[in-house]
């Protein structure tokens, strides 16, 4: 397997349930949000059910670039609210501002990350690839201590382009002066990060870390764990 990554000169990693736990980290920023804007236990866990599903669907959406995240970011607070009844459903703009400040700041890293960039760091350049936004993604690997190993930040909100359209991932290649068989994507999203950057040439490793069944696994090498990875390269 060793040879499969023979001649790389830059890893891109993506950064939500990659390298920074999102799974941890947002169900307690969700629940502080609610707590402070809503406060009614009775409804709290319905709430959570009913955001997770909308935020999942706009996600989905955002990735292939048929919506736009203002509308994201808005809908998904205020489609939880009218789904429990709440009375004013216009605070989830503001919701969402108090939900992405408290999250940024949350520290859980994803286990293996801190030593698995280590060891990255003195072999290859290291980037962030990432769908996730400005502002709240370099504080949340500020929060998780993992910053200082990132060397090159590319994120959708900033491009334009959400992975796993090609432009972003054209816009990576450019930033890091590499040809596409020199850079390596690692990533837990099966359709954004390894779909995507396999398409554009680049060789891939799954971070299959909550055991996706997929139909065709395009990965160059899949794995279950961050630590795995240091063994491929």
């Amino acid at each position: 397997m060793l040879n499969a990554f023979n001649n790389i000169k830059t890893v891109f990693v993506d950064i939500d349930d990659t390298l920074w736990d999102f799974s941890a980290n947002s169900p307690l920023a969700l629940l502080e949000t609610y707590d402070h804007f809503v406060g009614d236990a009775g409804l709290r866990d319905r709430f959570v059910e009913e955001y997770k599903q909308k935020n999942t669907e706009l996600w989905d959406l955002y990735h292939y670039g048929k919506i736009e995240k203002d509308f994201l970011v808005a809908e998904r607070f205020r489609y939880a609210l009218e789904r429990i009844g709440w009375h004013d459903t216009s605070i989830g703009s503001e919701m969402n501002d108090w939900y992405l400040d408290n999250l940024a700041n949350r520290s859980i890293i994803v286990p293996g990350a801190d030593a698995l960039l280590e060891h990255l760091s003195h072999r290859y350049l290291v980037g962030a690839l990432s769908n996730g936004f400005i502002g709240i993604q370099a504080r949340k690997l500020r929060s998780g201590g993992i910053d200082n190993y990132i060397k090159i930040m590319v994120l959708s909100d900033e491009v334009g382009i959400t992975k796993p359209l090609p432009g972003i991932f054209e816009c990576a290649m450019q930033r890091c002066a590499c040809a596409p068989e020199e850079i390596v994507m690692i990533g837990d999203n099966y359709d954004a990060d390894i779909l995507g950057a396999h398409r554009m040439g680049w060789r891939t490793i799954f971070f299959n870390r909550k055991g996706v069944q997929v139909e065709e696994n395009v990965a160059t090498a899949t794995v279950s764990s961050l630590n795995e990875i240091i063994d491929l390269l």
